[in-house]
C-alpha cells in the first residue's frame, strides 16, 4: 500500500467528532516562535576638534549623546556589543592657522574632556585616541583623494563659512576660491576617511554636518566601484573594502548664544558671556545665565518664533534636568519668572556639570596617566586602521 493510500485509510476510519476535533486542535495551536534574528553589531565613529574645552552646546549635542551610546553599548552581551571609536580630530584643526603650544595644550584638553565623561569607563567603553597619532588616517585621505571629484568640494558650504569668518567677510558671498587653500577645501574628504577607516556603520551628527556625511557615503561607494577587490575564495570581483555608513542625528536641539540667542552658542564667538564652558566656576555659571539676552514680557512661555532668548533657556533647563519644556515654562510663569528660571536654571546646570568638572581637573593634573591613556587609545585605534589599510592597499593594488 501507498504511503499516499495509507494516510487515506487513516483518515477514512476516523469518526467525523473526532476528525473535527483533531482539526480543530491543529489549528489552534500556534506555531512556535521564530528565533529572534541576532542582532548585529554596530561601529559608532565621531570625532570632535581639538578647540579647548568644549560649552553646554557641545555636551548637550553630540558629548551626551557619545554617553548614551557608553552606557548602551555596555549592557549589550559581548558577543554583539557595538564597537565605539570617538578621536580628537588634530588634522583637522590645522585647515587654518594654529599657534602649536595653544593647539598642543587644546588637544590634551579635549582629550582630558572625553575621559572625565566617562567615555572609556565602562566595559563597552569606546576608543578613545588622537586622531593625529594614527597615520593610517592621512593614508587613507589620499587615496579617497584620487576618487573624489573636485566640483563636488567645491559646492561644499564650509569652507566658504570658514573662510568667511576668518576674513570677518560679511557674508559668504565676498568669498572666493582665490582665498582658499587644498587643506580646508579637502578636509571633507578627511573627515570621510576618519570615518570609513573603522568600517563605520552609524556616525552621530547633528543637522549641519550631514552635508559631510552624504560625502563620505557618495565617497565610499565610488571607492567600492571603482576598487571592488577579489572575493575571499578568489573567484570573481569583490564588493568593496568600506561599508555604506548611516547616519544618526543628533535628538537635542542646537543650544543658542546666550548673547544672541538667533545665532548658536560657539566657542569662536568673541563675547565671553556668550556660552558656558564644562569647566565654569558656579560663579560664572550664575553670572553667564543673569545677564542672558530674553525680552520685556513677563513671565515665561515656551515660545521659540517670538522669544527666542526664554525658549533657548528652556532648551538648556530640558536638557540638564530632563523635564519637558512646557513643564519648566508652567512653573515660572509669574511676574517673577524669567528671573526666578534664571536663578534655578543656573542651579540645574551647575548641579550638572560638578562631578565632571572636578574628574577634569583630576585628569588634567595626571601628566603620565594622560600620555597612557593616549598611547593605549592609539594602539587599539591603529589596530582596526591598519586592517582596514591592508584590505583598501590589496584593492588598489599598492600592496
Amino acid at each position: 500500500m501507498s504511503v499516499r493510500a495509507s494516510a487515506a485509510s487513516l483518515r477514512v476510519q476516523l469518526p467525523r467528532s473526532a476528525a473535527r476535533a483533531y482539526s480543530t486542535t491543529l489549528e489552534a495551536t500556534p506555531s512556535p516562535p521564530s528565533p529572534p534574528s541576532p542582532r548585529r553589531r554596530r561601529t559608532i565613529f565621531s570625532g570632535i576638534q581639538p578647540t579647548g574645552v568644549p560649552h553646554i552646546g557641545n555636551h548637550l549635542g553630540a558629548l551626551s549623546q557619545w554617553q548614551s551610546l557608553v552606557k548602551e553599548a555596555a549592557q549589550q552581551p559581548a558577543e554583539s556589543r557595538d564597537s565605539l571609536f570617538f578621536s580628537v580630530v588634530g588634522l583637522h584643526a590645522l585647515t587654518v592657522p594654529q599657534d602649536p603650544a595653544r593647539l598642543r595644550a587644546e588637544r590634551r584638553d579635549m582629550f582630558a574632556v572625553l575621559l572625565a565623561l566617562g567615555l572609556d569607563d565602562a566595559k563597552g567603553g569606546a576608543v578613545i585616541f588622537h586622531q593625529d597619532q594614527v597615520p593610517e588616517h592621512a593614508e587613507l585621505a589620499w587615496y579617497l583623494n584620487t576618487v573624489t571629484p573636485v566640483n563636488r568640494l567645491m559646492r561644499m558650504t564650509s569652507w566658504k563659512s570658514k573662510l568667511a569668518t576668518l576674513r570677518n567677510a560679511n557674508s559668504e558671498d565676498e568669498i572666493d576660491d582665490s582665498m582658499l587653500q587644498l587643506g580646508l577645501l579637502a578636509y571633507p574628504v578627511l573627515q570621510a576617511a576618519d570615518i570609513l577607516l573603522y568600517k563605520t556603520s552609524h556616525v552621530p551628527v547633528g543637522h549641519d554636518q550631514a552635508q559631510h556625511l552624504e560625502l563620505a557615503r557618495d565617497t565610499a561607494q565610488i571607492f567600492n566601484r571603482a576598487y571592488p577587490g577579489r572575493r575571499k575564495d578568489g573567484k570573481g570581483k569583490g564588493k568593496g573594502v568600506f561599508r555604506i555608513p548611516d547616519v544618526m542625528l543628533t535628538t537635542h536641539p542646537r543650544i543658542q548664544s546666550l548673547r544672541n540667542p538667533l545665532e548658536k552658542m560657539s566657542k569662536s564667538a568673541p563675547h565671553p558671556s556668550s556660552k558656558i564652558f564644562l569647566t565654569d566656576s558656579p560663579s560664572d555659571i550664575h553670572a553667564k545665565i543673569k545677564s542672558a539676552v530674553t525680552d520685556s514680557i513677563q513671565g515665561v512661555t515656551w515660545d521659540p518664533e517670538t522669544r527666542p532668548g526664554v525658549a533657548a533657556l528652556l532648551q538648556i533647563f530640558s536638557g540638564y534636568s530632563g523635564e519637558e519644556v512646557q513643564s519648566i515654562a508652567r512653573r515660572f510663569e509669574g511676574t517673577r519668572g524669567i528671573m526666578e528660571m534664571k536663578e534655578s536654571l543656573a542651579e540645574v546646570v551647575e548641579s550638572g556639570l560638578r562631578s565632571f568638572r572636578g574628574e577634569f581637573e583630576r585628569i588634567r593634573k595626571e601628566t603620565g596617566y594622560l600620555e597612557e591613556r593616549e598611547r593605549e587609545g592609539a594602539r587599539r585605534a591603529r589596530e582596526a586602521a591598519q586592517a582596514t589599510m591592508k584590505e583598501v592597499r590589496a584593492a588598489v593594488g599598492t600592496d
